[in-house]
């Protein structure tokens, strides 16, 4: 269990290091929008569709990244009302629901990334396979970090930290 969470961190900080590469090359495409649009007026008909599509990397990577970190959406008045025994319960509960969640989210990617190669993004002109792609292996990673996360609860290890 140490190794594969071990390679988990690996991947992690891989992760964040590519979901940087995303945003500073979105910061580059913005800029460049703004300075062609307003100082030499004209604008770059492909800038908008790569920002969003850079966008969408950063948060389908960046759910995993929020996984490992424990960054679920909970409600602090319900763990404040709930006796200090039923909390592990709780946390269990959360992980099997975003599990189910993110298990569903894999499978609706599939029969888009199967439609997607038969179109093309209008500016950039590139197969949406990629684009359904990654979601698909976004809520792949994010189904793997639950998993871990729920085998870790189990096991009572803990799991290096995924470059913070």
């Amino acid at each position: 269990m140490k190794t594969v969470l071990a390679l988990h961190g690996g991947l992690q900080r891989l992760i964040n290091w590519i979901i940087g590469l995303a945003l500073m090359v979105l910061l580059v495409v913005i800029l460049s929008q703004t300075f062609f649009r307003y100082v030499i007026f004209y604008s770059l008909p492909w800038s908008e569709e790569l920002s969003r599509y850079l966008f969408v990397l950063m948060i389908l990577l960046g759910i995993n990244i929020g996984i490992t970190r424990d960054n679920f959406v909970r409600i602090d008045m319900i763990d404040g009302f709930l006796p200090a025994s039923f909390k592990p319960v709780m946390e269990v509960f959360r992980d099997l629901v975003a599990l189910v969640v993110s298990c569903f989210f894999v499978y609706s990617t599939m029969p888009l990334m199967r439609i997607g190669k038969f179109q093309r993004s209008p500016a950039l002109q590139i197969t949406m396979d990629i684009m359904y792609g990654i979601l698909f292996v976004g809520f792949c990673l994010a189904v793997l970090s639950i998993v871990l996360r729920i085998l870790s609860r189990f096991t009572k290890t803990t799991e290096p930290e995924g470059g913070r």
